[in-house]
C-alpha cells in the first residue's frame, strides 16, 4: 500500500479512485489527493488552482491524475467538449452540458503549474524525473480516438483495475533513464512535503498578554508555598533553602509583613544593594524595615567619612566594627526578629555580626541558595540555624523556562505543579555590528510599551549598548525606580540583578559559561532564572549560539 496524504473528498468517483490507488500501488509510491494552491503566474498576479491527485513514483517521477465522473463526454463539431448527462433508466441523453475546459488541457495545465511549482521550492532548475498527466473515466469508456492526446494520458473504466500500470507507462512514455534516476524515494519524500504543505505551521504568537498571565499564575503559586510552610516560620531558628524561582523572597517580605503586624521590632536584610531599594520602592509600609547588610552597617557602625576602604573592609572589617556596636547595644534596642536574604552571599562574619544584634529569644529566619554563590562568600552551612527546611520546586519561571535553565546550567531542579508552560527561551545572535540594533529589536518585541529588562555580564559603558541608549522610542535606564515602567529598558549586570525578577528578560553577550570570568555558570543561572515570563538570549558567538540552541531548546 503506498503512503496516500490528504483529506479524503466528497465526490464518489475521486474517492473510489482513491480507494483504488491505495490497493493498487507500490509500497514505496506515494499518493498527494487534493492538491490546491494559490500562485503567481507569470503576469504576477494570483492564480487558484487544484487537482485530484498526484501519484509520486520513486525512480519515475510525477503523474498528476485527474478525476472525471461523467459516463459520456464527446467533443462537438465546433471544438467544444461537452458532458453528456444521461437517464439512468432509459440510457437517453437528457441534455449536454459544455465544458469550460477540456480535461486534458486542465490535466496538462495543472501538471506544468505544479512542476514549476516543485522546481522554485527545491529549488531545482529542471523537474528531477519525468512529469506526465492522466484524466481518469472510472464511470465511462473511451470511444473514437484523441488525435492530439497520446492513449497513455485517458484512462478509461475498463483500465481502472490496472492503476499503476497506467501510470507506469505515463511516466515512461516521457521518461529519459538520467531523469528517472534521479528521482529517488527521498526526492518523492520531499516533493511530497511541498504539495501536501507538511512544512507549514501556525505557531502560538508569544504575546505580552500571554507573559503578564503567567507572572499572576506564579504569584499564586508562591501564596500557596507561603501557607504551606505557615508552621516552619514559627520555629525560633530556621533556614529556608531553595532554588532560584522558589519564591524565597516573597516568603521572607511576607513573614516580615507578619511580624510588624504583631508590633515586633523585625528587620530584613539581604545582599543586594539594588534588590533592597527595589523592594522599599515596592513596599512603602515596610520600608524601614528594609535594608541590604552593607548598608546597614556602615550606618551602624557610622563609618566617618574619608576612611579609606581596603579590599576586606566590607567582609572583615565593618563586620568587626558593628560587633563591636551590638555589644554595647541595650536589649530593648536589639531585634526581636532578623529575615536574611540572599545568605549564601553574606560570609561568615556578617551573619555572625547580624546574630549579635539579635535578642536571645530573637528569631532568625535564613534564606539561601547555594547554587547562586557567585562572590563565593560561603560553605554550605546556614549559621544561625537549628532547623533547615528544604524548597524543591521553582513556582517564578514557567516550565520551559525552567527546562532551559536546566539544560544550560546542568541542574534538575522542578517545577512546581500547576505552573505555566510559557514559551521557549529565544536563541539569537547578539554579537558584531548589529549587536545593539538587535537587542533593541528584541525588547520591543517582548514588551513594545517598556518595562523589559537587559541583563549583561558587564557594566553598560561596557556593553553592546554603551553608545545606544535608545531604540524604537524605549530608552536604557539604570535607576531601580523605573524597572518594568513605560518608556524603560532597565540595565543591569547580573550579579547586581541576582533577587531581583521581571517579566521579559533579554541576556547580553552570552557566552559559553566559563569562557570569561564575568560569566561563570552560577552567573548564567542567576541570569537565567530571573525571568517571571519570557527569556530571550543573545549569543555573543556561533559557538555560544550553536551552545545555547543546543541546551535551551
Amino acid at each position: 500500500m503506498p503512503n496516500v496524504l490528504g483529506q479524503n473528498s466528497i465526490d464518489r468517483w475521486e474517492r473510489e479512485v482513491r480507494r483504488l490507488l491505495a490497493d493498487q500501488l507500490p509500497q514505496d509510491w506515494i499518493v498527494v489527493c487534493n492538491v490546491a494552491w494559490a500562485l503567481q503566474n507569470e503576469q504576477g498576479l494570483v492564480r487558484d488552482g487544484q487537482c485530484d491527485f498526484v501519484v509520486l513514483a520513486p525512480g519515475l517521477g510525477m503523474a498528476v491524475l485527474e478525476v472525471k465522473g461523467s459516463r459520456s463526454v464527446r467533443v462537438g463539431d465546433d471544438g467544444i467538449w461537452y458532458r453528456q448527462e444521461t437517464d439512468r433508466r432509459t440510457g437517453r441523453i437528457r441534455a449536454e452540458v459544455a465544458i469550460d475546459e477540456p480535461p486534458p488541457e486542465q490535466a496538462c495545465r495543472n501538471m506544468h503549474t505544479l512542476t514549476k511549482a516543485v522546481c522554485d521550492r527545491l529549488p531545482r532548475q529542471r523537474f528531477p524525473g519525468a512529469f506526465a498527466f492522466l484524466v481518469a473515466y472510472p464511470n465511462g469508456r473511451v470511444e473514437g480516438p484523441l488525435a492530439l492526446y497520446d492513449p497513455s494520458t485517458i484512462v478509461p473504466s475498463q483500465d481502472m483495475h490496472r492503476l499503476e500500470r497506467r501510470i507506469r507507462g505515463a511516466l515512461e512514455a516521457r521518461f529519459q533513464q538520467a531523469q528517472g534516476s534521479e528521482f529517488t524515494a527521498d526526492m518523492a519524500g520531499r516533493v511530497a512535503t511541498i504539495l501536501s504543505n507538511a512544512s507549514f505551521r501556525i505557531a502560538p504568537r508569544d504575546a505580552p498578554l500571554d507573559a503578564d498571565e503567567d507572572a499572576v499564575d506564579l504569584d499564586e503559586l508562591t501564596r500557596q508555598q507561603f501557607a504551606a510552610l505557615r508552621g516552619a516560620f514559627e520555629l525560633p531558628r530556621v533556614a529556608i533553602v531553595g532554588p532560584a524561582g522558589s519564591g524565597k523572597t516573597l516568603l521572607a517580605l511576607w513573614k516580615l509583613d507578619s511580624l510588624l503586624e504583631e508590633g515586633k521590632r523585625a528587620m530584613y536584610v539581604c545582599f543586594n544593594k539594588a534588590l533592597a531599594e527595589h523592594l522599599r520602592l515596592a513596599n512603602p509600609e515596610m520600608s524601614a524595615a528594609i535594608t541590604s547588610v552593607d548598608r546597614h552597617f556602615y550606618q551602624l557602625a557610622g563609618v566617618p567619612d574619608g576612611r579609606r576602604i581596603g579590599e576586606n573592609f566590607f567582609t572583615e572589617e565593618l563586620p568587626s566594627l558593628v560587633q563591636d556596636v551590638a555589644a554595647e547595644l541595650p536589649l530593648q534596642s536589639k531585634y526581636e526578629a532578623i529575615i536574611v536574604d540572599e545568605g549564601q552571599d553574606f560570609g561568615e562574619l556578617r551573619l555572625l555580626a547580624l546574630l549579635d544584634m539579635l535578642t536571645p529569644a530573637g528569631q532568625w529566619l535564613f534564606f539561601a541558595d547555594w547554587e547562586q554563590n557567585v562572590y563565593k562568600s560561603a560553605k554550605q552551612d546556614p549559621i544561625g540555624a537549628e532547623v533547615t527546611f528544604r524548597l524543591y520546586h521553582n513556582c517564578r519561571n514557567t516550565q520551559l523556562v525552567n527546562a532551559a535553565t536546566n539544560g544550560c546550567c546542568e541542574l534538575s531542579v522542578v517545577h512546581m505543579p500547576g505552573v505555566p508552560l510559557g514559551a521557549a527561551p529565544l536563541v539569537k545572535k547578539g554579537w558584531g555590528a548589529t549587536a545593539a540594533a538587535a537587542a533593541w529589536t528584541v525588547a520591543h518585541e517582548l514588551a513594545p510599551e517598556g518595562g523589559a529588562i537587559f541583563l549583561s555580564p558587564f557594566k553598560l559603558e561596557n556593553s553592546c549598548l554603551a553608545l545606544t541608549r535608545r531604540g524604537h522610542s524605549l530608552e536604557v535606564t539604570e535607576d531601580v525606580a523605573l524597572l518594568g515602567k513605560p518608556g524603560f529598558v532597565y540595565f543591569s549586570t547580573i550579579r547586581s540583578f541576582k533577587g531581583l525578577e521581571g517579566k521579559n528578560v533579554v541576556l547580553l553577550h552570552a557566552e559559553v559559561p566559563g569562557r570569561i570570568p564575568a560569566l561563570s555558570p552560577d552567573d548564567l543561572y542567576v541570569a537565567c532564572t530571573r525571568a517571571t515570563g519570557r527569556l530571550v538570549i543573545m549569543a555573543a558567538s556561533e559557538e555560544a549560539l550553536q551552545w545555547y540552541s543546543r541546551r535551551a531548546g
